[in-house]
């Protein structure tokens, strides 16, 4: 190792191999970045995110910034973590990157290196001999390990997985954080939950400050909007509040459905949206719902959204859930080498995990912290109890469910289902409800196709060879395959069968 520093306190503790020259004491470089950030971020921001983080080591020529639990730690990171590198490197001579790390997840040999940054300070600190001769297993490991990366990606374009179900919103996310003209002032990203809306604010915000402009970019939930509003209806002043908001050229506004039935909440954002594009600025709002279904909202705060660019973040298909899972066990693998998942496990997350993006990345963390954080090599039964765990008792749905799934996918009625009719606008859903029928009900051929209008079972086996060998390299019918799956599992959600 080449470089290596902990800093235990306040004044820091030095070790071998520091450029005298070059380096000024990291604490001393440290404070001068607080005060300035102070400055720059207004008061609940430095105060709530900012005011508790430590600086505690630096390896290899990164200086590792703790954050005291994950919930500081991935606010941090989202929203502070590329101002603190630019003004880090104002101050540093050595001009050296920065690595934000949560200290409650931190692995033991952090903690025998470094003693909690937040204790009072003990009178005299006595170099580690550990820390400037590799650790205690005397090769450097342990302090590399002790700094090793936790939890998620950052949430960049560079990181977001990409395909047709978000690629107009990722086109359109990128284009404002270029600055390149869209057309309104007001955008709505809309979708389910856990399909990458938030991932889409949070690229737009770091892409926009990566470009070194002058461009002010604003992101908060609506949770945080309302409690900021609510402390200062409280205070009888929220001037900071607008103050942040209003000076935003860009603001991005996330889960805005949760502000709905919120009357005077929901008053304070529309003023807020008025003023900030009306300074030429751009709104940037993410909910639940498109803008011709949004309930619980005023007539002004509806015009507003169906005024605006309106787009649409849906499901990712097979092979974009297949790429999430991939690139997070790479990410994971990086640091943790016994963490590998073979195709075969990848296939059976893909088929046995149901739900959105979110919830596929929550079934492989769990299989992380099934394989002891990553310790030990993943196996098909860790991985089948994790499975278990995420989607519960699996219930065969039955050939109506089956029916029903495919009529609200693709909007037909049951008659046009059931009826003789020939066209390929019909044609195309009967097959593939007659495919998933024979593959997740059980019933024989003349079942089901007694169930499509007394039709032949040969025409059920026609439909399910045709779907077979086409699903593979036809998106297109891959992606509707997976949307009926998916409203075959929200309608047993509804208690349907």
């Amino acid at each position: 190792m080449d470089r290596q520093k902990l800093f235990d306190s306040e004044h820091g503790v030095e070790f071998s191999g520091t450029d005298k020259a070059n380096n000024l004491p990291g604490q001393v470089i440290w404070q001068k970045v607080r005060e300035q950030l102070a400055t720059v971020l207004n008061t609940v921001d430095y105060d709530r995110w900012i005011e508790d983080l430590r600086l505690i080591a630096e390896v290899d020529g990164e200086m590792v910034i703790a954050a005291r639990d994950p919930l500081a730690h991935d606010r941090v990171v989202a929203e502070h973590k590329r101002l603190i590198q630019r003004t880090w490197r104002e101050h540093d001579p050595a001009r050296r990157a920065i690595r934000l790390e949560c200290w409650r997840n931190a692995r033991q040999e952090v903690r025998d290196l470094v003693s909690d940054p937040w204790a009072e300070p003990a009178p005299a600190q006595q170099p580690a001999t550990a820390a400037a001769g590799g650790g205690k297993g005397g090769d450097g490991s342990k302090a590399v390990r002790a700094v090793a990366a936790n939890g998620a990606q950052e949430m960049t374009f560079e990181t977001l997985v990409t395909g047709a179900s978000n690629e107009i919103a990722e086109q359109l996310a990128r284009r404002i954080a270029n600055g390149q003209p869209v057309g309104t002032s007001t955008i709505l990203i809309y979708g389910r939950q856990g399909t990458g809306k938030t991932h889409l604010l949070h690229a737009l915000k770091a892409a926009s400050e990566d470009r070194g402009d002058d461009r002010s970019v604003v992101y908060l939930t609506a949770e945080e909007f309302m409690s900021a509003y609510h402390d200062g209806v409280k205070a009888r002043d929220t001037s900071n509040l607008k103050r942040r908001l209003r000076s935003a050229s860009v603001l991005l506004v996330d889960d805005l459905h949760r502000i709905a039935g919120k009357p005077g909440t929901e008053s304070e954002l529309f003023q807020n949206i008025r003023e900030v594009t009306g300074n030429g600025g751009q709104v940037v709002l993410a909910g639940d719902e498109a803008p011709g279904d949004v309930t619980g909202f005023g007539p002004r705060m509806r015009s507003e959204l169906k005024g605006a660019i309106s787009v649409e973040v849906g499901l990712p298909d097979a092979e974009m859930r297949r790429e999430i899972l991939v690139r997070l066990a790479a990410h994971i693998e990086a640091t943790h080498p016994n963490f590998v998942l073979s195709e075969d496990m990848i296939a059976r997350i893909n088929a046995g995990i149901r739900g959105p993006g979110r919830e596929l990345t929550g079934a492989v963390w769990s299989l992380y912290t099934e394989a002891s954080f990553g310790e030990r090599a993943p196996t098909i039964d860790m991985l089948d109890r994790v499975i278990r765990r995420h989607q519960g008792e699996v219930r065969v749905p039955s050939i109506e469910l089956v029916k029903r799934a495919t009529m609200k996918v693709f909007s037909i009625s049951k008659t046009d289902l059931e009826s003789p009719c020939k066209a390929r606008a019909l044609v195309y859903p009967r097959q593939v409800a007659m495919y998933l029928c024979r593959e997740k009900t059980g019933k024989s051929l003349p079942q089901i196709g007694h169930s499509f209008g007394k039709r032949d079972h040969t025409t059920v086996l026609y439909a399910h060879r045709k779907v077979t060998a086409n699903v593979e390299t036809d998106p297109e019918l891959a992606g509707d395959i997976a949307r009926v799956i998916e409203a075959i599992f929200e309608l047993q959600a509804a208690g349907s069968n």
